[in-house]
């Protein structure tokens, strides 16, 4: 055989040689890319806001606002944003002031009004922080809790709970979640509308 021929297919032989390890290794990376993306997947985590006013385990009426995680994976809420009509919620009283009181109280007594319900018992909120919080799947938390007060006996208390129980549908929620692999979404409610975003706000950012 004729040096010439032979060298061709010495090269034909090496290019074959290259030409499948780049293509064993593009499946492999590509393998690589498909497991990572399944594993992923599997864990994905989906939290829902929700609100409502009677609770059917104890048979009672009670406002909540609920935060559950639908999804398959864990999640941690790095940031939670609630607002009522156009300005962000930052502590509950000045809340409950402003979208639940009669309209008969002036500004200046509000304050006491307040806690003067809040001393009597006529009204009890309980929180239970969840900023920061890891939520396993299907946790379900409620970050606010209201026993309805008797109409009877706790007449303030009861006025002022009818009129959260109002407000709370008008309130907006906007939840930022990140999966173990620090893959991060920002949910808002009512909209129901999920975005990714590549890291979620730290809470002095809002």
């Amino acid at each position: 055989m004729a040096p010439s021929r032979i060298r061709l297919i010495e090269i034909i032989v090496a290019a074959s040689v290259v030409v499948i390890s780049v293509a064993s290794l593009f499946v492999a990376v590509f393998q690589g890319i498909v497991m990572q993306r399944t594993l992923e997947a599997s864990v994905l985590p989906v939290l829902q806001y929700s609100t409502g006013n009677y609770d059917n385990d104890r048979d009672e009426w009670v406002l909540v606002l609920n935060i559950t995680n639908t999804g398959i994976g864990p999640a941690e809420l790095r940031s939670i944003r609630v607002t009522w009509d156009g300005q962000p919620i930052e502590d509950a009283p000045p809340f409950l002031m402003a979208c639940c009181l009669p309209a008969s109280i002036a500004e200046a007594d509000r304050p006491a009004y307040l806690q003067d319900l809040f001393e009597s018992g006529e009204l009890n909120i309980i929180f239970d922080g969840v900023d920061g919080r890891f939520f396993a799947p299907q946790e379900s938390v409620d970050f606010i809790s209201v026993d309805r007060p008797d109409r009877e006996t706790q007449a303030r208390g009861r006025a002022l709970w009818s009129a959260l129980d109002r407000a709370r549908h008008d309130l907006e929620v906007e939840l930022c979640y990140c999966s173990v692999f620090d893959d991060c979404w920002q949910a808002n409610f009512p909209t129901q509308t999920r975005e990714r975003v590549r890291q979620c706000p730290a809470p002095d950012e809002g």
